[in-house]
């Protein structure tokens, strides 16, 4: 992918000798400090300080040294030649944070605000600011109060770079942080084209991924398609996506086990590729695994075009999206793909070509008693059906696959049989409207 990026000024990226000396210095005098604490016992107790007092001291001297750390954008190798940090989005490190805090259900919501002030791309200690967020949302879900609002403001009248001060509060109390990034977003000053973002969608279901891929490029995203989590897993490899959208179920690797291989492979550098699940499902249990696997949203297979821009914005700082006027006409189909004719045409020949093979299967799979595939097939063909507005045959999908995920087999053909009839229907009328195209 072309990446357009303005040039950071010569006070950002280059360091003097002696100022490099300096922090260096202070880095050094804040850790012998830390190590006298350490070492100071309970037995002079005229020169021994308090517990307490040390713990307070060791705590802010440590924040120091990090904070010095920080305000690096460069890191060393092991020849000692500098090596370009990766960018990374502040907006996305904070909804990391956010997430893994709200895993845990004695948590207060956490809400996540970030000031325009706030570059859309930095170089920095990512992973050093994610721990350090989470304790200070972690302290602020100690004190009383309700909802969490995590906040980021940035100061630029700064020769070392762009300072971002950081707080979490919501109860009596607000804690907070300050970090030094270096700002590397794309160009908007120079006259250079901005580049248009790239997504990669990982969807095995053609026809959602034919609505989905409608809808992102009329936001005007780039967009790459894999059909499983290995060929994802291969074109993030080669590829600089600025979002990955991960369907959860997936042959060969799923969407879960996808991101954890994506998470494993980024651990100890400084990327983080936001990623997001797609699905048909919005059951808490579903965004609970989500979490736990690294992903960092939710975006509903169901979503309009205006939802889906306002999901992604949330990653994507600074993107503005220019909605298309959407002439659906009260079409469901036209409504999903943002009055897209063409790519709503697409996508029902592809159910009226899918849909009765699907059904055939869901058959010899209540034959057979096998409550594995029938989950499956339901779930995708629920799926499908989300974007056609057929409501009651949504309804029956998702009850044979919670009847067959619940080994619930003695109602499973008559439910089946008012499946298949409200899907005739469907594709009758789909037939009449879109097969003339």
């Amino acid at each position: 992918m072309t990446e357009h990026r303005r040039r950071p000024s010569k006070t950002v990226t280059e360091r003097t000798q002696a100022e490099e000396g300096r922090i260096f210095s202070e880095i050094r005098r804040c850790l012998e400090e830390i190590i006298v604490l350490a070492g100071e016992g309970a037995g002079d107790t005229k020169a021994a300080r308090s517990a307490e007092c040390r713990t307070g001291s060791v705590r802010d001297l440590a924040e120091k040294a990090l904070s010095l750390l920080g305000s690096f954008p460069c890191s060393f190798s092991v020849e000692g030649t500098r090596e370009k940090k990766t960018p990374f989005s502040i907006s996305s490190v904070c909804l990391s944070a956010a997430e893994k805090i709200a895993a845990d259900t004695k948590t207060p919501p956490v809400t996540v605000e970030i000031d325009p002030s706030v570059p859309a791309l930095v170089e920095g200690d990512s992973s050093g600011l994610e721990h350090r967020l989470e304790e200070i949302i972690g302290k602020a879900s100690g004190a009383e109060g309700g909802k969490i609002t995590l906040c980021a403001v940035a100061r630029r009248n700064l020769t070392e770079g762009i300072e971002i001060l950081f707080s979490a509060g919501g109860g009596k109390k607000t804690f907070s942080l300050a970090m030094t990034f270096s700002d590397v977003s794309p160009g908007e000053d120079h006259g250079e084209e901005k580049a248009p973002p790239l997504v990669l969608l990982a969807e095995d279901n053609p026809l959602s991924a034919r609505i989905m891929e409608s809808n992102l490029e009329a936001l005007g995203f780039s967009v790459m398609k894999a059909s499983d989590g290995k060929e994802a897993l291969t074109l993030a490899e080669k590829h600089r996506f600025d979002i990955i959208l991960m369907d959860i179920q997936m042959p060969e690797i799923d969407g879960l086990e996808a991101t954890r291989a994506l998470r494993r492979r980024e651990k100890g550098t400084e990327t983080r590729i936001p990623v997001l699940a797609v699905s048909a499902s919005r059951e808490e249990e579903d965004r609970k695994k989500c979490r736990e696997a690294g992903m960092d949203g939710f975006l509903p297979k169901s979503s309009s075009l205006g939802e889906m821009a306002g999901i992604l914005s949330s990653f994507l700082p600074r993107r503005v999206f220019r909605l298309p006027g959407e002439a659906a006409g009260g079409n469901p189909l036209l409504s999903a793909t943002g009055g897209n004719r063409e790519a709503a045409a697409e996508a029902a020949k592809i159910f009226l070509q899918t849909a009765p093979p699907l059904m055939a299967e869901m058959k010899r799979a209540v034959a057979h008693g096998d409550r594995i595939l029938l989950a499956s097939h339901a779930h995708r063909l629920k799926g499908n059906l989300v974007f056609f507005g057929a409501e009651k045959a949504v309804g029956l999908a998702q009850a044979m696959e919670e009847a067959a995920k619940g080994g619930a087999l003695e109602g499973l053909p008559s439910l089946l049989y008012s499946l298949i009839s409200e899907v005739n229907l469907l594709l009758a009328d789909l037939r009449k409207e879109w097969l003339p195209i």
